[in-house]
């Protein structure tokens, strides 16, 4: 299975720009004297905090502004609720912060509360998503992600080729959100152009822990669907191979994208879960805090920026794991390829 290249990103960003390089970014150790000078502070919004993806972005994120001399106020999540989102961002708003970075939940429902933030004159880096109305540069710094449509293009190849008739379910995330419309399109791109492919059945969800019953709902209707894609790996992918094994269909072939211990041990014990499209999060925490650096001292910064694909599957996870999580794989997964 061929790695998708970092510096080849195959979409686009969520206002179409194509993507800079990584380096578009990079400060000078004449920019980091000038922002250690200064007591910046910086807020960061998230959307759900119980990911390895979010506590590795978190940590590339907090350890490039402590190399800054940047001070973190505060991290905050939202658990997939956009007013709760609205309601910490009118609080940032409110407050002394000179920089924000954040994954709006919904474009439209959090767009005015970005928009209150950006009045007080707040710089602002954008995570995956945008909020509806928002023009660069005038009202924030730029957007950083992963090359979403290469993940989903990744996990919709492995799925299908996995299939032997090719009857596929689709989980997605029913909500107006870049990241994942980016990866549903990349899968069905990839699903559509193949020979005896036929998807047969979605289901829909805004709160992860409804996948199972989502899930189970929708092969009890569906028993004869051999694979299926869910939007991403932890907790929805394995929620999603949970419902399928209660259901006795431990033949189902899943693949998803993002990456967990969770996501990682149910590949490498070969479970249901058989590939993941992954990203870069730690390295992506890195760019988004350069970035957020680059806007305070009034450095032109890039509409976009994306980072690469891993695209994992057991034969390559042990090899991949260390870049993905910053450590060594532990002696529990090791062990499963004994």
């Amino acid at each position: 299975m061929d790695t998708i290249l970092s510096g080849n990103p195959l979409g686009r960003g969520p206002r179409g720009a194509e993507s800079a390089p990584v380096d578009s970014v990079d400060l000078s150790v004449g920019d980091v004297d000038r922002l250690r000078a200064n007591d910046y502070t910086v807020a960061i919004v998230f959307h759900y905090l119980k990911t390895d993806y979010v506590r590795l972005q978190r940590k590339g994120l907090e350890e490039r502004f402590s190399d800054l001399g940047i001070t973190v106020e505060g991290v905050y999540g939202c658990e997939f609720d956009a007013s709760k989102q609205a309601e910490i961002l009118h609080g940032i708003a409110d407050r002394d912060v000179d920089a924000l970075v954040s994954i709006p939940i919904d474009e439209l429902a959090t767009a005015d509360a970005y928009r209150a933030v950006a009045e007080s004159g707040t710089n602002m880096v954008f995570i995956d998503n945008v909020p509806k109305g928002f023009e660069h540069p005038g009202d924030y710094a730029g957007t950083v992600s992963s090359d979403n449509r290469g993940l989903g293009i990744f996990a919709g190849r492995t799925l299908g080729n996995r299939l032997s008739t090719g009857r596929v379910g689709i989980v997605g995330f029913d909500a107006p959100f870049y990241v994942t419309s980016e990866r549903e399109r990349g899968v069905r791109d990839v699903l559509t152009t193949m020979d005896g492919v036929d998807v047969v059945a979605e289901a829909g969800f805004t709160d992860p822990d409804d996948v199972y019953r989502r899930t189970q709902e929708m092969l009890v209707e569906h028993r004869d669907i051999e694979g299926l894609f869910v939007s991403w790996g932890d907790p929805p992918g394995t929620q999603a191979a949970a419902a399928a094994q209660d259901l006795g269909m431990d033949d189902l072939v899943i693949t998803t994208t993002d990456l967990s211990v969770e996501t990682a041990t149910n590949i490498a014990r070969d479970g249901l879960i058989k590939a993941t499209g992954a990203q870069y999060p730690y390295q992506q925490g890195r760019i988004e805090a350069n970035m957020i650096g680059s806007s305070l001292l009034a450095n032109g910064t890039p509409q976009f920026v994306a980072s690469g694909v891993l695209p994992v599957h057991r034969d390559n996870l042990l090899d991949l794991y260390s870049t993905y999580f910053q450590e060594e794989p532990p002696a529990e997964i090791v062990s499963l390829y004994d």
